[in-house]
């Protein structure tokens, strides 16, 4: 089909090419402001103070926390908690380990739910054990860090 049969055939004519595609009417103008600037300028000093009240806001709630709590630390991130470190300290012996590696390679020959495959896990893990945490301080002197 060339291009004239193209724009000549009926589909072509029912559509009208001055019409937006996205439904907008063309003469409408963009405010400047906001995402994608479809937002107003008259709103911007609003926006802005709104947003210097949520700042304010979340600087409140860190002051407020308790004196024993430090809002910096994040437990995923500087290390294990408590209840976590009592879980990781348990030690398996090689027997167990041993024991373990057998009856998960039975497990896929008998009929074994998959409760028990999962604490036999310590079997399958070669990974080597924890010795100790790296302690990773925050008031570490960093007098001897060239500054760039």
């Amino acid at each position: 089909m060339t291009r004239t049969e193209r724009a000549t055939s009926p589909r072509a004519i029912l559509k009208d090419r001055s019409e937006s595609k996205s439904g907008y009417d063309k003469s409408l103008r963009k405010g400047g402001a906001g995402p994608h600037n479809w937002g107003a300028m008259r709103d911007e000093m609003e926006l802005e103070r709104e947003a210097l009240e949520d700042a304010e806001f979340d600087s409140g709630e860190l002051e407020n926390l308790p004196s024993g709590v430090n809002a910096a630390v994040r437990p995923a991130v500087d290390g294990p908690s408590e209840n976590s470190s009592k879980a990781s300290t348990l030690s398996i012996s090689e027997d167990e380990i041993e024991k373990a590696r057998e009856f998960r390679a039975k497990g896929l020959k008998g009929n074994v739910d998959l409760g028990s495959i999962a604490r036999t896990s310590a079997g399958a893990s070669t990974s080597p054990p924890r010795t100790s945490a790296l302690e990773v301080s925050r008031d570490a002197p960093t007098s001897s860090i060239p500054h760039a």
